[in-house]
């Protein structure tokens, strides 16, 4: 195997820790291995023009990080790994994620274990897990693509969610949902989820649905505060096409967002189409992936854990 020639390192913005971590692992990156090619995004290289002047920049557009990078380091929260999974469209490189301290099941690594797990990326002595992406797209009543700005909306990538809402507007949303084609409800409530088993503990958790191990391929259908209290989330297989219209009874228009970025309005008549992406994330893991997960929603969730007592707790009872 051919060792990495380029590298994408992207961290959390506006914070004085993801930057000092950034100049950290780039100079370390720039020499322990000069001849890979380090690539920021534009205000990063702007901000550190002078610290950093070798580092290379990519706008991004279309597909040029997939043709240029061959994989992925992320320096913050699992915010930072979505805003790295709306760069690409299309094939994702491996991604490498350091954790800053804060709780994350998207962060395998702290950052003091950086050299030793970039050294391992470069050697290619690393598994990955395949996290599995949405693919997006809205409709209009025509059947032609949604536009914004004049502009085309063409398919979307969504490693969390993708969440129809009523936003603002103080009316329950009616959205009538397809499977394949195949009427299925008309759900009546403040909005709709359809997660990936990565987003199962994120928005769709809060909402009521279900935990999904990250390794299960599926789409889950979460219903927001739902009007009729028999409306449960449901697990759809991989290979099914979603699709949400928004209904005649709607009194306003429906906000769509994907993976917390507000994307468009649907009206009524326009739909969303949801279906699995070909695309997936290669999520560099620690060996021990399996158990970590597990871990992480004890650790992280406290799930199925008892309440305790903080009065209990101040004066030694348990």
């Amino acid at each position: 195997m051919e060792p990495p020639r380029s590298v994408l390192v992207v961290k959390k913005p506006f914070t004085k820790s993801t930057d000092k971590a950034l100049l950290e692992i780039v100079n370390w990156l720039h020499e322990s291995y000069p001849n890979i090619n380090i690539i920021v995004e534009p205000e990063v290289a702007k901000k550190f023009e002078n610290e950093l002047p070798y580092v290379f920049i990519s706008q991004g557009h279309g597909d040029e990080y997939t043709r240029i990078v061959d994989f992925v380091i992320t320096i913050g929260g699992d915010g930072t790994i979505l805003h790295v999974s709306s760069l690409f469209n299309q094939c994702v490189p491996p991604v490498i994620s350091f954790s800053m301290g804060t709780l994350g099941f998207l962060l395998p690594f702290h950052l003091q274990h950086y050299k030793s797990a970039l050294e391992d990326i470069i050697k290619g002595n690393v598994s990955l897990l395949l996290r599995m992406r949405l693919s997006c797209s809205m409709w209009n009543t025509e059947g032609k693509r949604i536009t914004k700005d004049d502009i085309e909306i063409g398919n979307l990538q969504s490693m969390n969610e993708v969440n129809l809402h009523r936003g603002r507007y103080p009316h329950l949303t009616a959205i009538e949902c397809f499977v394949d084609g195949q009427f299925l409800t008309d759900a009546v409530a403040d909005g709709l989820i359809i997660a990936t088993p990565t987003g199962s503990t994120a928005y769709s958790l809060s909402a009521g649905g279900p935990i999904i191990h990250p390794s299960v391929q599926s789409l889950i259908v979460t219903p927001i505060c739902p009007r009729s209290l028999s409306f449960r989330p449901i697990l759809l297989p991989p290979d099914v096409k979603i699709q949400l219209m928004i209904g005649e009874e709607s009194r306003a228009p429906v906000e769509v967002t994907i993976d917390g970025r507000i994307i468009c309005m649907l009206k009524k008549g326009e739909w969303l189409e949801v279906q699995m992406s070909p695309y997936p994330i290669p999520c560099v893991n620690r060996i021990d992936e399996g158990v970590d997960w597990v871990k992480d929603i004890n650790d992280l969730l406290k799930w199925n854990q008892n309440f305790v007592n903080k009065q209990l707790l101040t004066h030694g009872f348990v």
